[in-house]
C-alpha cells in the first residue's frame, strides 16, 4: 500500500504491522483525485485505489513499495520535493502482530497451513524488518531516505500534527483495518521470554542503530549499543 499525494506533496511509504492499512484508508480520502493510491487486499470500506496502473492496465505502483522504487518511478526531482514519511514499531510488539497475522489472516493463511506457535516463529527468525523500505546503501553505508519516521506508539498524536503541516486539517485515524487478527491473542508481551526478546532485538539491531528510535537494553540485545531514552523521550527521526 502506497499513497502519493500531489495535492499535499507527500509520499507515504507503508511498512509492516504499523497500522499502514488503516493509515492508507484515511489518507486516500484526503490525498486528492490525482493521488496514486494502491489497492488493499482484502478490500477495506472507504478506501479508493486510483492512478496506480499504466495505460495498459498493468500495475506500476504496488503495496509495500520501497522508497527507492517510488523514487525511480516518480523521478528524483519530484521525490526530493515531496515529504516522505513512514512508521516504525517496537520490535517485539511488531513481531507479535506479525505472528498473529500469519496465523489468523484469511489472506496470508487461507488454507490454515501455517500452524507455528510463538516459539517456533521466533526460532525461524523471519521477522518483519523494514529497513530496506525507507533506506538505501550509499558509498557502503546505509542511509535513511525518507524525511520522517513516526513511532507507531505515538501515531494518534504525531500523525495529525505532521499532516496539518502538509495542509491536511483535522485528520483522525479512525480506521482499524486488520485489527481482528489479534483479538484472540496467542501470545502477549508479558509471556515473551528474555531469550526470544534477545533474538528479536539482535535481528532488528541494524534498524535500531540507524533510526535510534527505540530503547535497547544492552544485556538483552547482546550488543554494545548505548541505552536510548524511555518512551516518554522518544522522538521521531526527522530532517524537517
Amino acid at each position: 500500500m502506497t499513497v502519493i499525494s500531489f495535492k499535499h506533496s507527500f509520499v507515504f511509504v507503508k511498512t509492516t504491522k504499523t497500522a499502514g492499512t488503516s493509515i492508507e484508508v484515511e489518507l486516500s480520502k484526503v490525498a486528492g483525485d490525482d493521488a496514486i493510491v494502491t489497492p488493499i487486499v482484502p478490500e477495506v470500506a472507504g478506501h479508493a485505489p486510483r492512478n496506480y496502473a499504466s495505460a495498459d492496465g498493468s500495475a506500476l505502483f504496488s503495496g509495500h513499495m520501497t522508497a527507492v522504487a517510488i523514487h525511480n518511478l516518480i523521478g528524483a526531482k519530484t521525490f526530493q520535493q515531496m515529504h516522505k514519511f513512514c512508521v516504525e514499531r517496537e520490535p517485539v510488539s511488531k513481531c507479535i502482530s506479525d505472528f498473529h497475522m500469519r496465523r489468523n489472516s484469511p489472506v496470508r493463511n487461507k488454507d490454515g497451513k501455517y500452524r507455528k506457535d510463538w516459539p517456533a516463529y521466533c526460532a525461524k527468525g523471519r521477522f518483519p524488518i523494514d529497513l530496506d523500505k525507507y533506506s538505501e546503501k550509499r558509498g557502503g553505508a546505509r542511509q535513511v531516505i525518507v524525511d520522517e519516521l513516526l513511532a507507531y506508539e505515538q501515531l494518534a498524536q504525531t500523525l495529525p500534527v505532521l499532516l496539518e503541516k502538509l495542509g491536511v486539517q483535522d485528520f483522525t485515524l479512525r480506521a482499524r483495518a486488520k485489527s481482528e487478527y489479534g483479538r484472540n491473542p496467542l501470545i502477549e508481551d508479558k509471556a515473551v521470554t528474555n531469550a526470544e526478546r534477545r533474538r528479536i532485538y539482535r535481528a532488528f539491531l541494524p534498524t535500531l542503530n540507524l533510526t535510534g528510535m527505540y530503547p535497547i537494553d544492552d544485556e538483552l540485545a547482546g550488543s554494545s549499543h548505548p541505552l536510548l531514552g524511555y518512551l516518554s523521550k522518544w522522538r521521531p527521526w526527522a530532517r524537517w
